[in-house]
């Protein structure tokens, strides 16, 4: 008499498995379809302590959990209790030299050890000007700051920025974060910075050269700026200028959000399983005598969004994890480090291809898209607020 019941329990449970498979499927099926590619770089919510915390080590949280390599940044990483507060040019001079084949590195990663330990750096001001980026009151903190990062000789991107999207709204704030204007070898673009700077009041300048390896810069001076002037804030958006970000959309997703999610948020499209390329002459190329390993889980730099609650804790956890020279894997390590992790969301685009258009009904449908040029940022602002669109 046994043996039937089992035959009857063994056959329920293949039903059930092969009813969950096909729902899984399907959904699956569907996200591929509204959002291409989806499945191959996007990673599903993940479940985690919704509170940071920083251990004293921190090899174990940051992967490695046996002797380091002969690598610079694993070596020094384990050896690492806390990067310099001074002295900090003689600090990389020294760990670099410690590098054999450095003189075969990249000029521009070569420039970036040299410094990559100072953190802090002084306000770059216009001459006799005071700056005029106020502080958030009281009485009017931001929900939702946009914190963009550009270039000094961006000024289109900019101002499709602040045209579209960036223009002001209820309970948002517009940032724009840069390096010096008086770039190395470049032209002196001081005086047209400053008024731009004065007319709009939205520029955030630091005295560093602004150079892609430095983009992590941006992010310390900011969190550090939000610490002493805006530390209320609910969520930040950090974003290139060349991003279109449908902020109705995000707001709406950001107010649906379990309170939980929401203090520890750090969302986005989310890398889970990206290594270093080791191509050299290519973009994001990484010696193999630099790093060793695969890189941590990290939502895209072209635009992610944090919990604003959280800038004191990443200002803490990157004076503990040695210097990375790509700003959005070095914000996956300082999560990592703070024992969170990513939030993967697919309306998240941040490799839109160059030849693809993109219509104000596809962009209905996702929350940010990037990289898109002023004109067509422009041009789908102007068709999302027309009456008669009809999607």
């Amino acid at each position: 008499m046994r043996c039937p019941k089992c035959l009857l329990c063994l056959s329920a449970l293949l039903t059930l498995l092969g009813l969950k498979v096909y729902i899984e499927w399907t959904s699956e099926s569907r996200l591929s379809k509204a959002y291409p590619g989806a499945r191959s770089t996007l990673a599903g919510p993940t479940s985690a302590s919704t509170e940071p915390t920083l251990p004293t080590n921190l090899s174990a949280r940051l992967g490695q959990t046996y002797p380091p390599p002969g690598t610079y940044w694993n070596r020094k990483q384990w050896q690492l209790g806390e990067l310099p507060s001074e002295d900090c040019q003689a600090w990389g001079a020294a760990t670099a030299a410690e590098i054999l084949d450095l003189d075969s590195y990249p000029e521009d990663l070569h420039r970036f050890l040299l410094s990559a330990a100072c953190r802090n750096f002084p306000r770059w001001l216009p001459t006799g000007k005071a700056s005029p980026v106020a502080g958030c009151s009281a009485s009017d903190v931001p929900y939702l700051l946009l914190a963009v990062k550009s270039e000094p000789g961006r000024f289109a991107e900019r101002q499709a920025v602040r045209e579209t999207w960036g223009s002001m709204a209820p309970g948002v704030r517009r940032l724009f974060l840069l390096g010096s204007p008086l770039g190395a070898g470049g032209p002196d673009l001081g005086s047209l910075v400053a008024w731009e700077s004065w007319r709009y009041g939205d520029l955030l300048l630091w005295d560093f050269l602004d150079a892609p390896y430095n983009r992590t810069l941006k992010d310390l001076q900011l969190f550090a700026w939000l610490g002493q002037h805006c530390p209320d804030v609910s969520f930040v958006l950090q974003a290139q200028d060349d991003a279109f970000v449908h902020i109705p959309a995000l707001l709406q997703h950001l107010q649906s959000l379990p309170p939980a999610w929401a203090r520890s948020l750090y969302l986005g499209e989310v890398f889970t399983k990206a290594k270093p390329l080791r191509h050299a002459g290519r973009p994001f190329y990484v010696p193999e005598s630099f790093f060793e390993g695969s890189y941590p889980a990290y939502a895209s730099g072209g635009g992610y969004v944090i919990a604003g609650r959280l800038a004191p804790w990443l200002l803490q956890a990157a004076g503990r994890v040695m210097p990375f020279p790509f700003d959005d894997v070095y914000t996956g390590l300082c999560f990592r480090a703070l024992g969170l992790v990513p939030r993967a969301h697919p309306g998240f685009r941040t490799a839109w291809p160059a030849g693809r258009s993109v219509n104000p009904c596809t962009l209905r449908g996702l929350l940010l898209v990037q990289p898109l040029s002023p004109q067509t940022s422009i041009r789908l602002w102007r068709q999302l607020r027309d009456p008669r669109l009809q999607c």
